[in-house]
C-alpha cells in the first residue's frame, strides 16, 4: 500500500470513528425527558374529562374535579396523539400541589394498558393537604435494571428484570382525584421521565428459586444459605422474644386497656362510643382496640409448580416420605396462569422450612410461637382466614371468617372475584345457612370478636348491579323481582317506556331482553333496585348469623375500592362494625355517609419493600424494611386519630412466595419471611406503636 493510500485509509478510519461517536452521543437518552411543558398550551391536548375542568396558568395545568363521578379525571396527550418513546426509562414523575381547601388524594395513571391489572401497576397517588406539594412517581419496570431479551416468566406479578408495559405505546397521562367527597383543585407541573434502565444478560437465570423458596440470584440480610443457618436463625428469633416476653404493661387478659376505664362487662366483645370515640369493649368491660394480622396460616404460602418446574433449583420427589406431603393439588385459580387449568400442583416451601427447623411437631410449634410473638409485638387479634389450631388455643382474641358459597349468581353481573349473589333466589338463604353452619368456629366463644362474612364484593357504581340483573336471562329470580317492582310502580309498560325511552311491547318483552336501557333515563329505578339488593343481602346475613352466633359482632363484608354511600347506608342498618380493606398511607379521613355513625374496622392494609429478595411491594410500597415500620406506625396512628376506627389488621403474617400464590401475587408483605424469620426492623416499630396505642388514642383530641 502506498503512502497516500495509507494516509487515506487512516483518514477514513478516523472519520468512521468520529461519526460512530457522534451517533452514540445523539442516541444516548437524556437523564430527564420532559413529557409536557405547560408554558405552551398548544402542545397539550386535554380531553376525556369526567366531572372535571382545567385551565392553564403560569406554566402549569390547573385541574378542578367534582365529586359526582366515581373517579373524576382528565386525560392529557400530545396534539398528534404520538407516544414519547419511553423505552429505557424507569420512572415517570409529576409535581402536584393542592390549591383547594380540603385534604385530597391526587392520582396519576401512565398509559392505558389494555390489561386492567397492568394499568393499575402503572399508577400511583399522593395524599395532599391544602397548600401541600408532592411528586407522584410511577415505575415502568419492576426493577431499575431489565433483562434483555425479556424473559418469559408466568404466574408472578412482580418479576425481576421485567418491564411492566409496552413503553413505546405510552401516549397518555391521566390525572384524577381518588374517593372525592368535595370539589378539589390541584396544579400539575413538570411531567417527566427519569432514570435510565440498565440491561442485564439472561444467561443462567433459570432456575431462580433455591431449596428454601428464596430468590437465588441475590443476597440480602437474613437470607438462609444452609440448613444450619435456618435452624440458627430460628434460635436467634426465639431468643429475641425473651427481650419483651411480658408484652405491653397495661393489657387485660384479652388485650384490652387495663389502665383505662372499666365499662359494662357482658362476657363478650361489643362496641360503645366513649368520650366521642368508638371503641370495642372486651368481655371484662375494658376498652379494646384491635391491632391484628390476617392469614396466620402455614398453608397460605403455596406456590404453583405445574408448567413452572424449571423455576426451582431443588424440589423433592412427590413420593418423598417426608417432603412429599408439602405438595398439594389445587383447583382452578381465579386469575393468572392457573385460571385456565382445572387442576394444578402446588408446593409449600414455608411448611417445609418449618419441618426442617422444628421436626415432626412443627405445626404445634407454629401455633405456640404465633401467640408468643403477638404478645411480644403488642398485637391482640388473630385476623381473617387464620389457622384453626391457632384460634382454638384461645390465647389471643380472633375474628371468625365465613365465605358464602354455592349461591345462585346474577348472571349479568361481574367483579374481580366473581359474580354477585342473587339474593332474591330462595336458594341464597339456604346457601347462607349451610355456609354459616359449616364455618361457625367461634360461636359463643368470648375470645371471638365477631365474623367477617364474604370479602371484597363487587358492588360497583350506584345502579350497576341492577343493570347486571337486566343483562341476565329471564330465568334469573332477581330479574323477575325487578320486573315485579316496575309493574307495581308504573302499572303499564307504556308508562315505563315513556321514562326509560324504551319500546317494550309487553312486560314479558322486558323480562326476555338482555339489552339495557339508557342508565341516565332509568337511573332512579336502577338505584332503587340496587339499594334493595344491598338491603336484602345484609339483612339476610345478619338474620342468619344471629341464629348461630347471637353474642358475636357482624363485622361485614370488608368493602374494597370505592363503595357508594347507598351501599354503606344499607349495610349500616345491620352491621355492628363496618369493615373496609383500605390500602392507603393514612386512614385519618376515612368516614361514612352523612347520618351514619358506626364503628369502622380496617380489614386489610400493608406495605412491602424490595430489599429482601422480593420483587413486588404489594398494594402499597416502602423503601426498605425500616421504612415499612415507619409506614406501619404512621398508618396505625392515623387510624387511632380517627374516632370511628376501632381496629386495623395487617395483611398478612407470612410473605407471599417469590413465585406467586394461586393468582400470581408475590408480595413482600409478611411480618416473617418464607423461612419464618421475623423482619425485626419492621417489628421494632410495630412494637413501639402497639405498646403505646391506648394512650395515643385516648390523649389525641381533634
Amino acid at each position: 500500500m502506498t503512502f497516500h493510500l495509507k494516509r487515506l485509509w487512516l483518514l477514513l478510519c478516523c472519520l468512521t470513528l468520529v461519526l460512530s461517536c457522534k451517533e452514540q452521543v445523539e442516541t444516548k437518552k437524556a437523564e430527564v425527558l420532559t413529557l409536557f411543558n405547560f408554558t405552551d398550551s398548544t402542545l397539550v391536548n386535554v380531553d376525556d374529562l369526567k366531572d372535571a375542568s382545567h385551565t392553564f396558568k403560569d406554566g402549569q395545568l390547573i385541574l378542578t374535579t367534582g365529586n359526582k363521578a366515581t373517579k373524576p379525571t382528565i386525560k392529557i396527550t400530545k396534539p398528534n396523539d404520538s407516544s414519547w418513546g419511553l423505552k429505557g426509562y424507569h420512572k415517570v414523575k409529576a409535581d402536584v400541589t393542592n390549591i383547594g381547601d380540603a385534604y385530597m388524594q391526587a392520582e396519576m395513571f401512565v398509559g392505558n394498558d389494555p390489561d386492567g391489572l397492568i394499568r393499575w401497576y402503572c399508577s400511583n397517588y399522593v395524599d395532599l393537604y391544602p397548600g401541600e406539594t408532592k411528586t407522584i412517581t410511577v415505575d415502568l419496570a419492576w426493577t431499575p435494571w431489565v433483562y434483555q431479551p425479556q424473559l418469559e416468566v408466568v404466574g408472578m406479578r412482580g418479576i425481576p428484570g421485567k418491564i411492566k408495559t409496552d413503553q413505546d405505546a405510552i401516549k397518555q397521562i391521566t390525572f384524577g382525584s381518588r374517593y372525592a367527597v368535595t370539589t378539589n383543585k390541584i396544579t400539575i407541573d413538570n411531567i417527566r421521565a427519569e432514570g435510565i434502565l440498565t440491561e442485564r444478560d439472561t444467561t443462567g437465570f433459570f432456575p431462580f428459586v433455591d431449596e428454601f423458596g428464596q430468590y437465588k440470584h441475590k443476597d440480602w440480610k437474613g437470607k438462609v444459605h444452609s440448613l444450619s443457618e435456618l435452624k440458627e436463625s430460628a434460635q436467634e428469633s426465639t431468643k429475641n422474644l425473651d427481650l419483651h416476653k411480658n408484652g405491653a404493661a397495661n393489657r387485660t387478659k384479652y388485650g384490652g386497656w387495663a389502665d383505662g376505664p372499666k365499662l359494662k362487662a357482658t362476657g363478650f366483645f361489643r362496641t360503645e362510643k366513649y368520650n366521642d370515640k368508638w371503641w370495642m369493649v372486651d368481655p371484662e368491660g375494658y376498652l379494646f382496640w384491635s391491632a391484628g394480622v390476617n392469614c396466620i396460616a402455614p398453608k397460605s404460602p403455596r406456590t404453583g409448580i405445574t408448567v413452572r418446574e424449571h423455576y426451582f433449583d431443588t424440589l423433592p420427589s412427590k413420593d418423598d416420605v417426608v417432603y412429599g406431603k408439602f405438595y398439594n393439588k389445587r383447583g382452578k385459580a381465579s386469575h393468572g396462569v392457573y385460571s385456565t387449568m382445572e387442576e394444578y400442583t402446588s408446593y409449600n416451601f414455608y411448611e417445609a422450612n418449618l419441618y426442617k427447623t422444628y421436626g415432626q411437631d412443627w405445626s404445634d410449634t407454629f401455633s405456640d410461637l404465633v401467640h408468643k410473638r403477638f404478645k411480644n409485638w403488642g398485637l391482640n387479634t388473630v385476623g381473617f382466614v387464620s389457622d384453626s389450631m391457632v384460634i382454638k388455643q384461645r390465647k389471643t382474641p380472633y375474628v371468625g371468617s365465613i365465605w358464602i358459597r354455592n349461591t345462585p349468581k346474577i348472571e349479568g353481573s361481574k367483579g374481580f372475584w366473581g359474580k354477585f349473589h342473587d339474593v332474591f333466589d330462595p336458594a341464597f338463604r339456604k346457601a347462607v345457612k349451610i355456609s354459616m353452619g359449616a364455618q361457625k368456629l367461634g360461636a359463643d366463644d368470648p375470645w371471638c370478636i365477631g365474623y367477617f362474612v364474604d370479602n371484597e364484593l363487587a358492588w360497583g357504581d350506584l345502579g350497576s348491579l341492577a343493570l347486571g340483573v337486566l343483562k341476565s336471562p329471564e330465568t334469573q329470580i332477581a330479574k323477575q323481582e325487578f320486573v315485579k317492582d316496575l309493574k307495581k310502580k308504573y302499572k303499564s309498560v307504556e308508562a315505563l317506556n315513556n321514562v326509560w325511552g324504551t319500546t317494550h311491547k309487553t312486560w314479558e318483552d322486558l323480562l326476555k331482553t338482555t339489552k339495557t336501557p339508557d342508565d341516565q333515563k332509568a337511573h332512579a329505578d336502577l338505584a332503587t333496585f340496587y339499594e334493595k339488593i344491598a338491603d336484602t343481602y345484609f339483612r339476610t346475613l345478619k338474620e342468619e348469623l344471629g341464629k348461630i352466633a347471637p353474642n358475636q359482632n357482624y363485622l361485614g363484608c370488608r368493602f374494597a375500592w370505592a363503595n357508594n354511600g347507598e351501599v354503606l347506608t344499607a349495610a349500616s342498618k345491620y352491621m355492628d362494625i363496618m369493615s373496609f380493606n383500605k390500602y392507603e398511607f393514612s386512614v385519618e379521613h376515612v368516614g361514612l355517609p352523612k347520618g351514619v355513625d358506626k364503628p369502622i374496622m380496617i380489614g386489610e392494609f400493608h406495605f412491602g419493600a424490595l430489599d429482601r429478595g422480593s420483587y413486588h411491594v404489594g398494594v402499597k410500597g416502602a423503601e426498605s424494611q425500616e421504612d415499612r415500620g415507619v409506614k406501619y406506625q404512621e398508618y396505625i396512628q392515623s387510624a387511632l386519630r380517627n374516632p370511628l376506627i376501632v381496629g386495623a389488621h395487617w395483611f398478612q403474617y407470612i410473605d407471599q412466595p417469590v413465585t406467586g400464590r394461586f393468582d400470581g401475587e408475590n408480595y413482600n408483605i409478611g411480618l416473617v419471611d418464607i423461612c419464618d424469620n421475623p423482619y425485626n426492623e419492621l417489628l421494632d416499630k410495630v412494637r413501639e406503636t402497639t405498646y403505646g396505642m391506648y394512650d395515643y388514642r385516648n390523649d389525641f383530641k381533634k
